[in-house]
């Protein structure tokens, strides 16, 4: 899922070298813990499988994905997430994602979409976006 922007804000804070690229690794690691942090909150209570599973995790240098069911005790994460049956609700920028976890008809089965992983998210990338822009700002400012 592409930011608006991301790139350009990246590819000018990589001509500030090493030291940008540290802190773009601390901004992306903060930002994606506290998107995991709100999903957490944002997740029902069930049996606590849920909540324990959302995890943000690094794939590499200032990588992050952000998973729902990392510890793998929470398989139903999606069906949360997006509801099932007539209930399924799949923001667009999702769906190819949510096409994996589309039932094969078999049962009807209409849970409600609850959904806590897309809104810390959505919250998540904005704020994110923003400190970057404010990191290309300072070192800007500081290189004058």
């Amino acid at each position: 899922m592409a930011l608006k922007g991301l790139k350009n804000v990246l590819s000018d804070l990589k001509k500030f070298g090493k030291e940008a690229e540290i802190e773009i690794h601390e901004i992306t690691a903060d930002n994606a813990t506290l998107i995991a942090v709100d999903a957490i909150q944002k997740a029902p209570v069930d049996l606590g499988k849920l909540r324990q599973g959302i995890k943000a995790i690094e794939l590499g240098k200032a990588d992050f994905k952000i998973m729902a069911n990392a510890t793998g005790l929470a398989p139903y994460s999606a069906y949360i997430e997006f509801g099932t049956g007539r209930a399924v609700q799949v923001p667009t920028e999702l769906k190819e994602i949510a096409i994996l976890f589309k039932g094969k008809g078999v049962k009807e089965i209409n849970l409600q979409p609850q959904p806590y992983l897309y809104p810390a998210f959505v919250k998540g990338r904005k704020k994110y976006l923003q400190d970057l822009k404010d990191l290309l700002e300072h070192l800007t400012n500081k290189y004058k």
